[in-house]
């Protein structure tokens, strides 16, 4: 199907699932208590359509990057009545269960989506979770000018172990403009590097012009080509060309395209077994061609249901950290606002998703719920967790703060939301534009 169908449909999709389960928690937990639920919304702004049940306006609203659930007496400036059916009339217990189960079930859909991933299984780069052996060095990069040679592994970064790619790859894209000590391991030795990170790409984050010996794999053919006339087939991974090792998919591309006209031994693994292919380098304007498309090993990661339910725990707790992590550059501004993504960015992400499959697809579904989960547990007013920290503030104190001061703290929350979701959706637009 056209993407311009299709990404429309599985963005609303997504978005729904995740506010519905996440507006579900609250009110199934109001209703628990007797607690009157007067709207059930999808979205926020006009009404569109809905129905009316036992008290509750179900409703879907014009703007549907949202929802909320209104319960009787909840706000501040309502009248109370001193009715059991108010929301503030209930314990304390009562409204914090009702205020964080919404979060809980979004961490719950996660889990259980990754859940199900991890046992369908999921592709994954082969090199992502291997020692960070540096397979080339673009030219005119951050680590070209530190020194960092092909060869070398990267055993450290300011100190701190680094135990696979996965981990420096996280470490240099949340570290944009900043000056980082590498320690390498070359030809037997320890060497420490300094490097300077720039910032880069519309998100500015952070780049060091590092390519991994992730492998060269080759993913598929152009008919009549000289790859699918030399028996070149997909799946067999490039491990030489002319005699050279290449690493990467850039060295393959680099010694093919000078080679163009000439005959060129491919030395290829295929089944397990090493075997070598005689190809004739096509000659074109923009340099030799063999008529492939390349790509990295990878692997499919599949679990029984108790290690599937195990990874998908690890899963969560590791996005968990880096969205604290990246809150808290963001506070010490080493990290851009830029690097946060609002609805431009996410609809994007999900059609991106879908085009690669299911696992992918329900795997971002899952760290969308998370983020969303644990985003509204953050104590900013208006948000649950601003509820919950003033709920908490009461506890304490042991009486319940004055009207005023509770319009004037949600009314900060709100100004505050409103302006931060401004700049988000600014950068957002202008992210799309300065897209190559």
């Amino acid at each position: 199907m056209n993407s311009s169908l299709v990404y429309p449909l599985v963005f609303l999709f997504v978005l729904g699932v995740v506010i519905i389960i996440h507006e579900f928690g609250h009110y199934a937990v109001a209703k628990l208590f007797k607690i009157r639920v007067e709207v059930f919304s999808f979205g926020f702004g006009p009404r569109l359509f809905g129905f009316r049940r036992g008290g509750t306006d179900y409703r879907v609203c014009a703007f549907p990057l949202g929802g909320y659930v209104k319960l009787m007496g909840e706000s501040p400036d309502e009248e109370a009545t001193g009715s059991p059916s108010e929301f503030l009339s209930r314990p304390r217990y009562q409204r914090f269960l009702v205020l964080v189960m919404g979060a809980t079930l979004n961490v719950i859909l996660a889990i259980g989506l990754w859940w199900g991933v991890y046992q369908v299984g999921i592709e994954e780069p082969e090199f992502y979770r291997d020692a960070a052996v540096v397979g080339g060095v673009k030219e005119d990069s951050p680590a070209a000018d530190a020194g960092v040679l092909p060869g070398d592994r990267i055993v450290a970064i300011d100190g701190n172990p680094v135990g696979s790619w996965k981990d420096l790859n996280l470490e240099i894209v949340l570290s944009p403009g900043q000056r980082r000590m590498l320690e390498v391991e070359r030809q037997g030795q320890r060497l420490s590097l300094e490097i300077g990170l720039l910032s880069h790409t519309p998100y500015k984050i952070g780049y060091a012009g590092l390519v991994p010996a992730a492998g060269v794999v080759v993913r598929e053919l152009l008919p009549g080509k000289p790859a699918a006339e030399a028996d070149v087939r997909p799946g067999d991974q490039i491990l030489s060309v002319g005699g050279e090792i290449v690493y990467n998919r850039l060295d393959v591309i680099e010694k093919v395209s000078a080679r163009g006209g000439e005959r060129v031994l491919l030395g290829l693994l295929r089944d397990g077994q090493e075997i070598e292919r005689d190809v004739t380098v096509e000659q074109t304007d923009e340099g030799g061609r063999i008529g492939v498309s390349l790509g990295v090993p990878s692997r499919l990661r599949r679990y029984p249901p108790l290690e599937a339910f195990s990874k998908s725990l690890q899963e969560a707790r590791e996005n968990s950290s880096l969205l604290f992590l990246t809150i808290r550059k963001l506070l010490r501004r080493e990290l851009s606002l830029r690097t946060m993504s609002g609805p431009i960015d996410i609809y994007k992400f999900v059609g991106s998703a879908w085009e690669r499959g299911f696992s992918e697809f329900f795997s971002f579904m899952a760290l969308i719920s998370l983020q969303l989960g644990i985003i509204n547990l953050l104590p900013i007013p208006v948000l649950d967790g601003g509820h919950i920290l003033v709920l908490g503030i009461e506890g304490v104190l042991r009486k319940e703060l004055s009207l005023r001061i509770k319009e004037r703290v949600m009314q900060m929350g709100f100004v505050f939301l409103v302006v931060l979701m401004g700049f988000v959706i600014y950068f957002d637009i202008v992210k799309h534009f300065e897209q190559p």
